[in-house]
């Protein structure tokens, strides 16, 4: 039974790492919705202080509006698309992310992909399990990356990383398409800016997304823009699955108007077993692992946990999304906390 006093906080599906919950449940007492529905949910969070949201697991607006006792919803990561923030600001709510842990496993994640795909490591592994292979391996289109040209689309933190990993292995060239990110800024790191995504995807050899899922990204890479890459080109998504348009995807990588592409997230996920892109092998799938390394796992429990229980406690938190509710929160705390 929950014990008189203790906050309690629902966890919308279990943490990444033991360590963050353990945190959790030293201060308050925690109820674990794992899979639920929506349904179940909005009952599960009526009595709840706190709330952690783990992607692709979501809070929208009918859930929130049957908290009564909600102080903050925390993030299991940086990006907050699981979360309807408007919802939230208006019924005094904060939300929290996690910025910042992603940048190292995610980065690496994306060059390992971009290096599978170059040196076509996945398909080799495939042909030689199947006993072909080394007949015509002469022949193959396995490219060399040194001096290519990376395009980044999106110049966060994460974004920022793979240009300098990929100028510091390569020597790449790298360009970017960011429209909030002023030149001046990035051009000390190497990264040369340019004005329109069309410029970036007919210039590049490479192209790997980094940009957050808003309104203004939400199928950003379609028909058109694969059709404006170039032949031998590749695309990588580790970002979120709803920037690439699936079915325009598959139609480039069957058509060839792309060479190859990866990705670590979906449209949804997981996706079904009767998707169009698992028949293509000219296509590297990871399931949303790219920011799941062991370290990242515990650094993003801890952080998401620790931010919670400041926000119990009174205490401003690190990285709060919507600073507007901040005054209201402290005033709804009950100072048992």
């Amino acid at each position: 039974m929950p014990e008189t006093g203790r906050p309690k906080v629902l966890l919308v599906e279990s943490l990444y790492h033991p360590d963050g919950e353990a945190l959790l449940a030293e201060h308050a007492d925690v109820i674990t919705a794992s899979d639920a529905t929506d349904e179940e949910l909005a009952i599960a969070i009526r009595d709840a202080h706190a709330a952690l949201v783990r992607y692709p697991a979501r809070l929208g607006r009918e859930v929130i509006r049957e908290a009564r006792n909600l102080l903050v919803i925390s993030t299991s990561g940086r990006g907050t698309d699981a979360i309807d923030i408007a919802e939230a600001t208006e019924r005094g709510i904060a939300v929290v992310n996690n910025p910042g842990l992603g940048r190292v496993p995610v980065s690496e994640h994306t060059l390992a992909l971009i290096l599978d795909l170059a040196k076509e490591v996945t398909r080799d592994d495939r042909r030689v399990r199947a006993g072909v292979g080394w007949e015509d391996r002469h022949e193959s289109q396995r490219f060399e990356l040194e001096e290519r040209t990376l395009g980044i689309i999106g110049l966060g933190s994460i974004g920022r990383e793979v240009a300098r990993k990929c100028r510091a292995a390569f020597n790449m060239r790298v360009i970017a398409y960011d429209p909030y990110v002023e030149p001046a800024t990035v051009a000390p790191l190497g990264i040369e800016l340019v004005e329109t995504l069309d410029e970036l995807l007919t210039a590049s050899a490479v192209v790997t997304c980094h940009a957050e899922l808003t309104p203004e990204t939400r199928g950003m890479l379609g028909e058109a823009q694969l059709r404006r890459m170039r032949p031998e080109a590749i695309l990588v998504n580790t970002a979120r699955g709803p920037i690439v348009q699936p079915d325009a995807l598959a139609l480039a990588l069957r058509e060839g108007w792309i060479r190859g592409a990866a990705l670590d997230v979906f449209a949804v996920e997981p996706p079904g077993p009767d998707n169009p892109l698992y028949a293509l092998d000219n296509l590297v799938l990871t399931p949303h692992t790219a920011g799941l390394t062991a370290e990242a796992r515990r650094e993003l429990a801890l952080s998401a946990a620790t931010q919670v229980l400041q926000v119990l406690r009174g205490e401003r938190p690190r990285a709060l999304v919507n600073p507007i509710v901040w005054d209201e929160v402290r005033e709804r705390r009950p100072t048992t906390y």
